[in-house]
């Protein structure tokens, strides 16, 4: 977001001209909650004539290095279904872990409007949880997430949440204490 100084700036314009420009609706302030303006980047690029084209990511991911069949059919069958589309992302680990490599360099690049859709095969492949979080703040960003299978995968489901029991028990009783260990052992076996 650029302050009006900013925007007046890299516009070459004064503000008198600026507030002209709004009032024509050549360009439209973000207006905080103090009542300042702010101006968004490619609004006064637009205005410029700089229109940047934004990309389409293919985004795929599995739990463990054991689903690399997995993770390559998934990549297919997103290839298969968007036939244009600029980046493909991939990740193996958890759900639960927000910062797998692949899914904070898409972050990034939605928080610095690079992306204008992010196509996934499950809505758990970017995040197990908060999936309503990650989707509001795409679309501040100008950015829409496509899920082309709505439904969640239950193996899965069952890994994240032992990998949930068995941190927050390492967290409970100690990383190196028999508790954790027996924990670990049940939370396996529950697995299996």
């Amino acid at each position: 977001m650029l302050r009006p100084k900013e925007a007046c700036q890299r516009l070459g314009i004064s503000y008198a001209t600026l507030r002209e420009y709004v009032k024509k609706g050549y360009i439209k302030p973000v207006i905080l909650q103090s009542g300042k303006w702010r101006f968004r980047e490619e609004d006064v690029e637009r205005l410029m004539g700089i229109i940047r084209k934004r990309k389409v990511i293919l985004y795929a991911r599995v739990s463990s290095s054991t689903q690399k069949d997995e993770l390559v059919n998934q990549v297919k069958y997103l290839e298969e279904q968007v036939k244009e589309y600029d980046l493909v992302i991939t990740d193996i680990g958890s759900g639960l872990n927000m910062k797998r490599k692949g899914f904070l360099k898409l972050l990034r690049m939605i928080l610095n409007n690079e992306v204008s859709r992010v196509v996934v095969a499950y809505p758990d492949r970017l995040v197990r949880f908060g999936f309503e979080i990650l989707e509001e703040t795409c679309k501040a960003h100008g950015c829409e997430i496509v899920v082309l299978n709505q439904e969640d995968k239950e193996e899965e489901l069952v890994e994240d949440l032992v990998s949930i029991l068995v941190s927050f028990s390492g967290k409970l009783y100690g990383m190196r204490s028999h508790k954790y260990e027996k924990v670990k052992k049940c939370a396996e076996e529950l697995k299996n």
